[in-house]
This record gives C-alpha cells, structure tokens and sequence, in this order.
C-alpha cells in the first residue's frame, strides 16, 4: 500500500507546545534536578528541545524498547545506560502513547527505583486507545487516530527527519500494546 505523508503540526506549533511544557516543568521542579527519560528512538528529538529549553537542571537517559513483531510475544526493554533516579523526579518522554502498556510497565519500573515523582509527556497522545489509566501529564498534541511521522518519529524507517509532523495515509495497523 503506498504512503503520503500529510504535514499534521508545523515546526512552529510544535516549538511553541515544547517551550509552553518547559514553562511548566520549570515551575513545577523549581530547585529540583529532574531526569529526563527518553523512550528510544521517537522522542530522541522532543527530549533535545525540551532539555535546551530547561532552566531546571536536568539529567538525560534513555530507555530502548524492541517491539513485538506479534501480540503475544515479549518485548524486550534496554536500558541504554545504568542510571539512579532515587529520590529525583523523572519525566519519561514517549514519541506517541496509545494503550499506555508499555508506559505503565516502565513507570512501575522507575518507581521501584526510588524515583520521587514520576511523570509522562508524549508528542502525541491517543487518550481513546488506552487500555490503562496512565495520564500524559504532559502532551504535545492529543490524537484520536493516525498514524504519525516527523520530528523524529519514523514511519517504516522514514520521515524521522521532517521538521514537522505528519499523518501517515495510507498507513498499515502497527501491532496492538505499542
């Protein structure tokens, strides 16, 4: 099935929605250090903007997540590097959250690290796909359907690179839990 790819969010508006989340990290973690996780590859992009526009300090690690080629197989999260997160406030950044599986998973994980506070931003929340009740606390956009690119995001290996963010038509499903 071929694919185009539909500009969604503009650079700007994206710029726009990362400094008005920095804004109120900034207020909310004043005098803290937070650490940022991303989750791999997707939000590598939306963690870099949100860092440079930290007045917080901040800590960068990052979380790599090898999807299930079927539902019923095991994924297998890496943890790029060994860091501590006790007693700190951790942000865990997501590229799209649909059923918030994963999310959970790692946010149960994080906080039996030791982590003071734990909580999510994604560049894309599907709030009707999920199958939990985590929040996006935190969300670039909100989205009931689709299927995205851009901004780092790739769509069968491509796209990651557009500054913008884009609809996929004529996207295949992707596997469910992701």
């Amino acid at each position: 099935m071929e694919q185009n790819v539909q500009p969604r969010y503009s650079a700007e508006t994206i710029a726009s929605r990362v400094d008005e989340v920095a804004r109120k990290l900034d207020t909310e973690f004043a005098g803290q250090s937070l650490v940022l996780v991303s989750i791999l590859k997707g939000s590598s992009v939306f963690l870099a903007d949100l860092s440079r526009r930290l007045s917080t300090p901040v800590g960068c690690e990052y979380i790599s997540v090898r999807r299930a080629e079927h539902p019923d197989q095991i994924l297998q999260i890496d943890f790029s590097t060994r860091f501590a997160v006790g007693g700190r406030p951790v942000l865990l950044l997501k590229d799209v959250v649909n059923t918030g599986v994963i999310e959970t998973y790692l946010i149960t994980h994080l906080r039996d690290q030791g982590a003071s506070s734990i909580q999510l931003a994604a560049i894309i929340d599907k709030e009707g796909e999920r199958t939990t009740d985590i929040v996006v606390k935190y969300p670039l956009f909100s989205a009931s359907s689709g299927h995205f690119a851009g901004y780092g995001m790739e769509y069968q290996g491509k796209y990651a690179n557009l500054p913008y963010i884009a609809e996929v038509i004529g996207a295949r499903p992707t596997n469910p839990g992701q």
